[in-house]
């Protein structure tokens, strides 16, 4: 199913045509999402750059990834799960840390505690479980990282939405699949 299609800089918008070339740089191509988002330049740029801002918040790298991750799977987004797994071994996590934040179960409590309630708050459109923010503050985050926590949610729903919509072709290197439950959306 492709309703939107990936833009090639070629025939980017030519407001998108800069990001393109930003994203080649830093990261040496440019993710079959983001040339996804280009059909809006606003968007594409937008979500980068709400993405850039909260990671200068906070939450560290690992952290950052641990909800992205946590939400990514949460939401049954394959394309942000293997992304997010490359990004969080470029942030220090190894690849069965990155498993077990998707799953809920990691050894590192400050971890486990973003990943479990980044993971309420998508299942329960955002009406998580006060025991699960209350963990999340007894591990010593802030209301400031509560917020930035959230922003990083929805935009990783964002993302996952159009990746939905669109079927986008993951080209990171693939992540462990993980059973879902028998009551998820397929």
């Amino acid at each position: 199913m492709t309703n939107l299609g990936v833009v090639t800089r070629e025939n980017a918008p030519e407001a998108a045509k800069p990001t393109f070339d930003g994203l080649y740089k830093k990261i040496g191509f440019v993710p079959n999402l983001y040339a996804t988002f280009a059909h809006s330049p606003l968007a594409l740029n937008g979500s980068i750059a709400w993405a850039e801002t909260l990671r200068k918040g906070t939450l560290n790298g690992k952290e950052a990834e641990a909800i992205f991750l946590a939400a990514s799977e949460a939401n049954q987004c394959y394309y942000c799960v293997s992304a997010h797994t490359r990004m969080g071994l470029m942030h220090g996590l190894t690849e069965a840390q990155t498993v077990d934040l998707r799953r809920q179960t990691s050894s590192d409590p400050k971890l486990n505690a973003i990943s479990v309630l980044a993971r309420d708050v998508v299942e329960s459109r955002g009406f998580p479980q006060q025991a699960n923010i209350d963990n999340f503050f007894a591990q010593g985050y802030s209301k400031a990282a509560l917020v930035e926590l959230i922003g990083f949610v929805a935009l990783n729903t964002f993302n996952n939405y159009i990746e939905h919509l669109d079927g986008v072709p993951v080209d990171w290197p693939l992540a462990e699949r993980l059973p879902q439950p028998e009551t998820a959306a397929a």
